[in-house]
């Protein structure tokens, strides 16, 4: 904690701004460690062992955004926050992205912000997931502008702001999250209120209220594969490669985004990442369950597989506009369609490779 405070103390001497981000960014990693709320390891029990709550919580955590982005966009003649809201076109670009990260989030155990927080646990074997995706990310920057500029089908996402006003879009977002809530109590046969592990439904709330305060702080959602996409990038400059080789890096945007180490670390999208990942291993620290070497060795090729998978997630992730925290629950609290459409591509690609491969090892708690 005093390390935490220390290190708000000296950006708040730059950017205030970037302080409550950092901040946050840590509260993140303390919640997820400590509730064991995450998406991968939820997907996994859900297929493999009929437990719908880790989904419930999850679908708790996007019912409370969109009711706080809701509240934001009511109070902006007041307050004059303008919230960003994603609408990412539909395209096949966009559908192999979201299907890739599916599988590459099960190839690697964990998916964005799972694989930050797992550093809580130690181990050679996120180390390679986090490579992975960061590379991963960085790559997708590389190719997304090509892929994009092809002649391929595209459609708008369908906004519901748009379509029904903001009530309307509201009441059909919550009433879509009901609906699938009941479908999976039916499927099931358990109710939400009963489950074993309320943690999960803390953890949920708890990152709900860091996530919605971190859109009045920056004014758009929460985003994990951004900060780690601009961080393989100042990597790569620095051991040698030339950003104007790249149509994305080579744009003023681009050069702006890379013109020093101030252009990295006072990054939004970069001080959450740093925040969620110290957070997350401070916190294992204080409860002694931190260990270099993780809880268990393992081989290499559970390492290959698992550093291909952060690739897959990385590199499909920039594709489809986000993972689970920027494409599913962003679009989904900006009323847009593709953020469901996002969903359910990614849990076919986690549901394929499941089936392809056995799970090899137990989930983490924090994936």
């Amino acid at each position: 904690m005093a390390l935490a405070v220390a290190v708000a103390a000296a950006l708040a001497a730059r950017q205030p701004a970037s302080a409550l981000v950092w901040g946050l960014g840590c509260g993140l990693g303390h919640a997820l460690v400590r509730s064991g709320f995450g998406f991968a390891s939820g997907y996994r029990r859900l297929i493999e062992r009929r437990d719908p709550h880790p989904v419930f919580a999850q679908l708790l955590l996007a019912a409370l955004l969109v009711i706080a982005m809701a509240l934001v966009l009511t109070a902006e003649p007041l307050t004059g926050l303008q919230p960003k809201l994603l609408a990412t076109p539909l395209s096949l670009t966009f559908l192999a992205g979201a299907f890739l990260f599916g599988i590459g989030m099960e190839q690697a155990r964990a998916c964005g912000c799972g694989t930050l927080a797992a550093t809580s646990r130690g181990g050679a074997g996120v180390l390679a997931a986090l490579v992975g995706l960061v590379v991963g990310a960085f790559l997708g920057t590389l190719h997304a502008p090509q892929l994009a500029a092809l002649p391929l089908p595209r459609l708008p996402s369908p906004v519901g702001l748009e379509l029904f006003g903001l009530l309307g879009a509201l009441t059909l977002q919550l009433a879509f999250i009901a609906l699938i809530t009941l479908l999976l109590t039916r499927w099931s046969g358990q109710l939400p209120w009963r489950s074993p592990s309320r943690r999960l439904y803390g953890g949920a709330i708890a990152v709900a209220l860091l996530a919605t305060a971190l859109l009045l702080v920056t004014a758009e959602p929460w985003k994990v594969l951004w900060g780690l996409a601009l961080s393989g990038a100042h990597a790569a400059q620095a051991l040698g490669w030339d950003p104007g080789s790249s149509l994305f890096w080579s744009s003023p945007r681009g050069q702006a985004l890379l013109a020093g180490p101030d252009a990295w670390l006072f990054n939004e999208a970069v001080l959450v990442d740093l925040g969620l990942l110290y957070g997350a291993v401070a916190t294992a620290i204080g409860q002694g369950r931190f260990r270099w070497r993780g809880e268990r060795s393992e081989p290499l090729p559970d390492l290959a597989r698992r550093g291909f998978g952060g690739l897959l997630m990385g590199f499909g992730g920039v594709l489809a506009s986000g993972c689970n925290v920027n494409a599913f629950l962003g679009g989904v609290m900006s009323f847009s369609l593709h953020g469901w459409i996002w969903l359910a591509v990614a849990l076919l690609g986690f549901a394929a490779s499941l089936r392809l491969r056995p799970a090899a090892g137990p989930a983490a708690p924090s994936d």
